[in-house]
């Protein structure tokens, strides 16, 4: 009887540890994310799923592509377009006419938060397979990785105003922020 009870109290103590731990590293990814995570029904695979689905201005949502392009379109700004592929991007224009038809981003540069957002090699360029200042110019890689960017949705509701997070996908697949 008695080594019954000090089991299932050995299994409670072990279950509300292990409760505090997930407990506290929910509160620090919390911490972490700028804005709320968004709501299952505005997670998206796919642009395309995106633009179809027309969701108001102001609503946080999760989208997956690649950067086509990355525009620094100011000293503290960088416009970024995502778009589902870039199989059928072989130059600058071609990167151009594909930009048209995805989605706009809007990166704020820089913050001691996102140190690696800055318009470089070793930052958002990284991510991207062409970049310039108003068009894309210069080609920095011929394959990008794939993208997972949350954000808010814009007035064009097709674009997103304000990047709160961006993930990528590293060789193993698996999912890691870009900080």
């Amino acid at each position: 009887m008695r080594t019954s009870r000090s089991i299932v109290c050995l299994t409670c103590t072990l279950a509300m540890a292990v409760l505090a731990a997930t407990g506290s590293q929910a509160a620090g990814e919390k911490k972490n994310a700028a804005a709320a995570a968004p709501k299952p029904h505005n997670k998206f695979i796919t642009v395309a799923e995106f633009v179809k689905a027309k969701r108001p201005a102001g609503t946080t949502v999760s989208v997956e592509g690649y950067f086509v392009s990355v525009l620094k379109t100011g000293s503290s700004v960088a416009t970024c377009w995502l778009v589902d592929s870039t199989d059928q991007v072989l130059s600058a224009s071609d990167a151009k006419k594909c930009a048209a038809g995805g989605v706009s981003c809007t990166v704020k540069l820089g913050g001691k938060s996102n140190p690696r957002w800055v318009a470089t090699r070793k930052g958002l360029l990284s991510l991207a397979m062409y970049s310039g200042t108003r068009t894309p110019t210069t080609c920095v890689q011929d394959a990008p990785p794939k993208l997972r960017i949350q954000g808010v949705v814009g007035k064009n509701r097709s674009s997103l105003s304000t990047v709160t997070r961006i993930e990528y996908q590293d060789d193993s697949g698996n999912w890691r922020i870009f900080r």
